[in-house]
């Protein structure tokens, strides 16, 4: 038998064009995937800071006004930092990064809400029951990334008694 005649029976391990444009989709498709889901854990893990910072705000707010540091009537969007100090200029700010590489100032602001609790309960409390809801956000333009914390406590206060001289 002549050389030519077995050249169609030997098999090269080499892999065909077929197979390496069919592997190259199945790394791009999965480097795609990972690259989405890493955004997302990105996107979520600054929700979920900013949730907490949020909170952290709210609670301290609530534990100020229980101990009378901050005053019990209603507030709107007040700056949060005002809540802290009494120079406007220490307003506590966070940043965070744009889209274009820039950093951005993001601003907390806080609103408290006072409502009368009418229950069950005030046959025990009276009138001294009272609902406050501390309700914390960012303020930033775009609505779908701006986090909002809303914390309520139910407050029982003293009554005021009459001095008799």
């Amino acid at each position: 038998m002549s050389r030519q005649s077995f050249s169609w029976q030997i098999r090269h391990p080499a892999m065909t064009l077929l197979e390496v444009m069919l592997a190259l989709a199945i790394l791009g498709g999965s480097v795609a995937l990972i690259g989405e889901l890493a955004r997302t854990s990105f996107h979520n893990a600054r929700i979920a800071r900013d949730l907490v910072q949020a909170e952290l705000l709210a609670e301290s707010i609530l534990a100020k006004i229980r101990l009378g540091i901050i005053e019990m009537e209603p507030v709107f969007d007040a700056p949060v930092g005002s809540a802290y100090t009494n120079n406007p200029a220490d307003i506590v700010v966070d940043t965070h990064a744009v889209s274009d590489g820039s950093t951005s100032e993001v601003l907390w602001l806080y609103s408290i809400e006072l409502m009368s609790v009418e229950n069950d309960f005030a046959d025990f409390f009276g009138d001294y029951l009272i609902e406050i809801a501390v309700t914390v956000r960012q303020n930033i333009s775009d609505e779908r990334r701006s986090v909002i914390c809303r914390l309520v406590r139910w407050i029982a206060l003293e009554p005021e008694t009459e001095e008799t001289e």
